[in-house]
């Protein structure tokens, strides 16, 4: 067991409080014996030499020394605590002195020099331990000294017994105890060792798998849960890293091939100005491409590591959609798609960044022409109801496939696999457009029907109904 394990730690502690416990609990124990033994001691004597006043008061008047000491004698053999008792008065002569105490010259406290309580007092008298009470007396006007003794070998040889006993039962439930805490601490934190070795078992090529979760309803129950909640998180994280990472690979290989052939094919030969002409703008078409291709990239990374900022201020939503709807109108001229637009020049503010609303209006414009066949229509709406603003672009295209309709906000998502590059484009548009919809606070939604056409609603809170 390491001196800096979580069991070390708890068993030390254990065992420590408990040492303490039971030492505080077995002085206490000792000391309450102890005095009470003692002051049953105590009562004995004080209640003999109530005996002895009582004697005194009856028969000291009606006696002679002699008789006294001889009554004395006899009261002292008959009474509780054997011969051991004497008595003088305030000149220090003896009325009665037994001869244990006698023979010992045991020394006697003048009724003057007493307090009111008496005094007590542990004396050794012929190896024996002695507790003497000394107390004054009055009797038909005369003070004297009643000291009485008790012997209390047998007292402190109990004591001594309970003493060793403690000090012999202390360690041993101490040890017994530490036993115990060790073995519950190291059966409680088993499943932390469990954890432990899965996790070390653990790396991106296993990352589904997952920690054992042990079945009590505790702390550990539910650290297990929240760790594997991050795993799944981690997971699906380093997922999409790597499928981005893919994807992008894939994607970015295709121009780049592209470019380099059409240079290759147009150096093979000597070609006419108008030749290299044509070579170049191809090159050009497809560098662009590829250029919004890396732009999106890096707006897509950034967002996804928590960089992308946006200049968030009240502005107009409908003046944005306004200008996106010129660049629209252009595309669907080009391609021969009507273009309709239902967007009212009243204020629809909105707290959101201009260039990003933008770039998302063109983004379902584009869709929405390159979708939609010649003579077919895309109409672009906006409205204002319930405190929020709604723009919805709309089209008479294919539509979407009911199975495709939960991807395509995917990155690299194509919902038709057979689309030319010129009309699919890398499949980031729509995701981009929906990181902006929620970098707003807003949402998108989509209805689409084969044959039909599909239909992109975006709402926005509006800035006056926060």
């Amino acid at each position: 067991m390491k001196a800096r394990s979580i069991r070390f730690r708890l068993t030390a502690w254990y065992s420590s409080v408990l040492a303490l416990a039971l030492i505080v609990f077995g002085a206490f124990s000792w000391l309450a014996v102890r005095e009470f033994l003692f002051e049953a001691v105590n009562h004995e004597l004080d209640d003999r030499v109530q005996g002895v006043r009582r004697f005194m008061e009856n028969q000291i008047g009606a006696l002679s020394v002699e008789e006294i000491r001889d009554e004395f004698k006899e009261h002292s053999v008959l009474g509780p605590g054997g011969d051991l008792f004497q008595v003088c008065d305030a000149q220090g002569v003896w009325l009665y002195r037994s001869a244990p105490l006698a023979d010992e010259e045991v020394s006697i406290r003048f009724p003057a020099t007493l307090p009111g309580q008496g005094v007590l007092e542990d004396r050794e008298v012929k190896g024996t331990r002695l507790r003497f009470l000394s107390r004054r007396v009055e009797a038909l006007g005369k003070a004297y000294t009643i000291q009485v003794a008790a012997p209390t070998h047998e007292l402190h040889e109990g004591l001594a017994v309970f003493r060793r006993a403690l000090l012999l039962v202390i360690p041993l439930v101490l040890l017994v105890a530490a036993w115990g805490g060790w073995w519950m601490s190291r059966r409680a934190l088993r499943p932390v060792g469990e954890i432990i070795a899965t996790a070390r078992s653990i790396g991106e090529q296993s990352l589904s798998q997952r920690l054992p979760a042990p079945p009590a309803q505790d702390e550990l129950r539910r650290l297990s849960e929240t760790l594997n909640q991050m795993l799944e998180r981690i997971e699906k994280a380093f997922r999409r890293v790597t499928q981005f990472t893919a994807d992008a690979s894939h994607e970015l290989r295709t121009p780049v091939a592209l470019i380099r052939a059409t240079a290759e094919i147009a150096l093979r030969k000597p070609r006419s100005d108008a030749g290299y002409r044509q070579v170049l703008e191809e090159i050009l078409a497809e560098s662009e491409r590829t250029t919004d291709l890396i732009e999106n990239l890096l707006t897509l990374a950034r967002a996804d590591a928590g960089k992308a900022s946006l200049e968030r201020v009240p502005l107009d939503l409908a003046a944005v959609v306004l200008n996106a709807c010129e660049q629209g109108e252009k595309l669907a001229l080009q391609k021969g798609v009507e273009f309709e637009k239902q967007v009212s020049d009243r204020d629809a503010t909105v707290c959101g960044d201009r260039n990003s609303l933008r770039r998302l209006m063109l983004i379902l414009l584009d869709n929405a022409v390159k979708h939609t066949e010649p003579r077919g229509r895309v109409r672009v709406r906006l409205e204002r109801n319930h405190q929020s603003v709604h723009v919805e672009v709309s089209d008479t295209g294919a539509g979407i496939h009911p199975e495709d309709l939960p991807h395509i906000f995917e990155r690299f998502y194509r919902s038709d696999k057979s689309r030319s590059r010129d009309s699919g484009g890398a499949g980031l548009g729509l995701s981009l457009a929906k990181w902006i919809v929620d970098a707003h606070g807003g949402s998108i939604q989509v209805a689409s029907e084969l044959d039909r056409g599909s239909a992109f609603r975006v709402s926005f809170p509006e800035a006056g109904g926060r």
